[in-house]
C-alpha cells in the first residue's frame, strides 16, 4: 500500500468511527501557505501553478499530513458563494496583505422580486457580471487548474478531502445583503417572502450539487458550511426554518452519491448539536473553529459522526509551541482517538508561526508512538 492510500484509508476509518493507528492530520492551509512559502502574495494569487507548488511545498513542511481540504487557495471563489466583492493584493491593496471581503448591501430587496419573477439562475449569474466584477470569468484559472492540482497532491501522497462547495441560501444571502440588513429589514419584517427566494436559491444549487455528484469528476466530500446561520444568532424556530433545513438537505444530498459532507461550522452551535443527529450515523465530519465546544460536540454526535478541528486561529498565531501541542493532545485524548481528525480552526490563520503549526502533526505522531 502506497501513502496515498493509507492516508485516505486512516481518514475514511475515522469518518466510520473506526479505529487508526494514528489520528488523521488535516491541513488547512489557506493564505499562510504563501507566507509560509515566502512568495509574494499576489504572485501566488495569479499564478495556480505556483500556488499549487507553494501548497504542496508548505504542507510537506507542516509535519506529517495525511490530508488536505483544498489543493488551492484563492479569494476568487468567494464572491459566487456570499454574494460580495473582495479587495485582492496587489490590485485592491497592498502586495502581502490578506484578502478582505467587503460587506455591503450589494442585494436589494428589489432583487427578491426579480428573482421570483424570473428565476435565481438568471439574477444569479446578471448580477455577477454587473455587481461583482464577473467572478466566474475571474475564478476560471482556478477551476481549470484544479484537476492537475488535485492529481499533483495525489502524486505528493495527499489526499484532498473536499472538492466542492454546497452553498446554503442563507449564508449567500447573508453576504449580499449585509448582516443587519438580512437579520431585521428581512427575516423579521418580510419572511415569507425570504422563504420564497430561498426556495428558488436552494433548487439551483440542489441541482448544480447533484449534477456534479453524477458526473465523472465525482468529488470525495463536499464543504457544507455556516457561519452566520447559527444557533447562536438565530432563534430556534428561526434556525430551524431558514438555515437548519438547507443544511440537512444539502448535506443528506452529498451522502445520497456516496460524498461526504464537511459540515464546516464557523462560529457557536452549541445550543445545535442536536440537530445534526437527524443526519445518517457515519457518513459525516463535523469541522469546529473553536468556538463551538468541541466536548459537548463529542457527547452530542461523537457516536455519530467524525468530529474534525478545533485548534484556534489565534493559539497558532500568537500562542507557544507547547499551548498547541497539549490543546491538540488534550483533543486526542478525550475527541479521539476514535472518530477525531486534528485539524486547525477553520483556515490556519495568515500570521500563524510555522512551529506552531507543527505541534497538530506531532502530537498526532507521540500518541501513535505511545
Amino acid at each position: 500500500m502506497g501513502i496515498y492510500e493509507e492516508r485516505i484509508a486512516r481518514i475514511k476509518s475515522a469518518v466510520a468511527l473506526e479505529p487508526v493507528d494514528r489520528i488523521p492530520v488535516i491541513s488547512g492551509l489557506a493564505a499562510y501557505a504563501a507566507v509560509a512559502g515566502g512568495v509574494n502574495m499576489s504572485d501566488y494569487l495569479n499564478d495556480m501553478e505556483l500556488n499549487c507548488t507553494i501548497n504542496i511545498k508548505v504542507t510537506g513542511m507542516m509535519g506529517n499530513i495525511d490530508g488536505i481540504q483544498a489543493p488551492l487557495s484563492s479569494p476568487e471563489v468567494l464572491p459566487p458563494a456570499w454574494l460580495s466583492n473582495i479587495r485582492v493584493p496587489g490590485k485592491d491593496i497592498p502586495d502581502n496583505e490578506l484578502w478582505q471581503v467587503v460587506e455591503a448591501e450589494v442585494v436589494t430587496q428589489n432583487d427578491y422580486d426579480e428573482i421570483l419573477e424570473g428565476g435565481f439562475e438568471s439574477w444569479y449569474l446578471k448580477f455577477m457580471k454587473e455587481k461583482l466584477d464577473d467572478p466566474i470569468s475571474r475564478m476560471k484559472p482556478v477551476t481549470d487548474y484544479m484537476p492537475t492540482a488535485i492529481e499533483r497532491f495525489h502524486q505528493a501522497g495527499y489526499p484532498c478531502i473536499n472538492e466542492a462547495s454546497l452553498l446554503s441560501p442563507f449564508e449567500m444571502l447573508c453576504g449580499g445583503r449585509s448582516l443587519t440588513a438580512f437579520l431585521i429589514d428581512d427575516l423579521l419584517e418580510i419572511p415569507d417572502k425570504v422563504e420564497q427566494v430561498f426556495k428558488e436559491i436552494h433548487r439551483y444549487n440542489m441541482e448544480r450539487s447533484e449534477a456534479l455528484f453524477r458526473s465523472e469528476n465525482k468529488p470525495f466530500g463536499g464543504w457544507v458550511g455556516g457561519w452566520r446561520g447559527t444557533p447562536s444568532i438565530l432563534s430556534p424556530e428561526m434556525f430551524e426554518r431558514f438555515s437548519w433545513k438547507y443544511l440537512r438537505e444539502l448535506a443528506q444530498l452529498a451522502i445520497d452519491y456516496d460524498v461526504i459532507p464537511i459540515l464546516h461550522l464557523d462560529s457557536c452551535w452549541d445550543n445545535g448539536l442536536h440537530y445534526f443527529r437527524e443526519l445518517p450515523a457515519k457518513k459525516c465530519i463535523m469541522a469546529l473553529d473553536g468556538k463551538t465546544n468541541i466536548f459537548k460536540a463529542k457527547e452530542a454526535v461523537g457516536d455519530r459522526m467524525c468530529i474534525m478541528g478545533d485548534v484556534p486561529a489565534e493559539m497558532l498565531a500568537f500562542g507557544k509551541p507547547e499551548d498547541v501541542y497539549n490543546y491538540t493532545m488534550e483533543r486526542i485524548k478525550k475527541v479521539g482517538p476514535v472518530g477525531y481528525m486534528i485539524c486547525s480552526g477553520c483556515d490556519i490563520p495568515f500570521n500563524a508561526v510555522m512551529e506552531n503549526v507543527q505541534m497538530m502533526s506531532k502530537a498526532a505522531d507521540d500518541f501513535a508512538a505511545r
